[in-house]
């Protein structure tokens, strides 16, 4: 009976209707750090992550417009041989 009270609680917990609909933050349970105890200051380490990323984001749509461009060609070719 007890087992079934504590799943019951689980459940309630879980399904909480506010919760999935985003009006109230979820518990945290784990040792993770919450929005409010991130270190928000910025130093050498997260300015090269964070340009490492704009970087490589730059490169994949200069490659992406790329193969467009290249498809293109290989269908004007091909229409017009």
């Amino acid at each position: 009976m007890m087992e079934l009270q504590s799943s019951m609680e689980r459940n309630k917990k879980m399904w909480n209707i506010p919760t999935i609909l985003g009006f109230k933050r979820h518990v945290v349970e784990t040792n993770q750090k919450s929005d409010d105890d991130v270190d928000t200051r910025v130093n050498v380490h997260t300015l090269y992550k964070h340009r490492w990323v704009w970087y490589h984001m730059i490169l994949c749509i200069q490659m992406i417009l790329t193969n467009i461009l290249l498809v293109g060609i290989l269908v004007t070719l091909a229409i017009k041989l």
